[in-house]
Formats: structure tokens, sequence, C-alpha cells
């Protein structure tokens, strides 16, 4: 029952979300790493809107009444489940004579953004466990 509990549609976003957020920090900060190699061609990492796309593709016969856009329906699992990140390397032009493309306001901005958005989902993961204990042992 309880492996139940951890493979939720939540618990795996959850885990592929903060799996991702790990993945994106190493590329940005290999992209901050060769910022003065000349040639060097920054790249990024495309989660989010792959999970946008499969939710969007959900198909489910009862499907449940939601009040904001971002809520999850249940049902076919298996499109979350099938979800990985992207790794997309940034072709597009330089301003450099180098043909580097990497801007490192740019990159550093996007590390601490990232750093929020893993911060934020350790503390979603903690309010699933917070919830799960509440119901266990009845009180918070």
């Amino acid at each position: 029952m309880l492996g139940k509990v951890f493979s939720s549609a939540t618990w795996t976003l959850l885990n592929k979300s903060m799996d991702t957020a790990c993945l994106r920090n190493t590329v940005i900060a290999d992209n901050i790493a060769n910022a003065d190699t000349p040639g060097f061609k920054r790249s990024r990492v495309i989660f989010e809107e792959n999970v946008k796309e499969a939710l969007e593709k959900q198909t489910n016969d009862t499907r449940l009444k939601v009040t904001n856009f971002r809520h999850i329906q249940i049902g076919n699992k298996t499109s979350i489940e099938n979800i990985k990140p992207e790794l997309k390397v940034i072709e597009d032009l330089s301003f450099r004579n180098d043909g580097n493309n990497v801007d490192i306001d740019v990159e550093m901005a996007e590390m601490s953004k990232n750093k929020i958005y893993y911060d934020a989902l350790g503390q979603c993961m903690s309010n699933e466990i917070r919830l799960l204990r509440t119901a266990i042992t009845g009180r918070e």
C-alpha cells in the first residue's frame, strides 16, 4: 500500500522535477565554466514544456472538474512517467567574435531561478510527507 503512495502522479512528478533541477544546475554550471571557451555553445534543459504538453494530451473519460488550469487530472499516469528532461544545445547567434554564446549574467540569473525552483520543490515534497504523516497519525 505504501508503495502506491510513493508512486502516485504527484510523487512521480515531484521526483522527476527535482531530478531535472539537479540536471539543470549541472548544465548551467557547465555553461558558466565554459564562458571563455571559444566556439562553445550553451545548453539548456527542457522539462516543464514537456510536462505541460503531456498533461494537455492526457485522455481520460472520467475527467475531474478543476478550478485552476494547473490542477493535475488523474488517470493516464503513464504519460507522466515517460516524461524525461531534454538537453538542448542553443545554436543561436553569438555576440562574440570567438563563437561562444554564453552570457554569464543570464546564466547566473538562471542558476538563481533554478535554486528557487529546487527549494520550492523540496518544500512541496516536505508538505506531501507532512500530509501523509498527518493521515497516518491523525495529528500534525
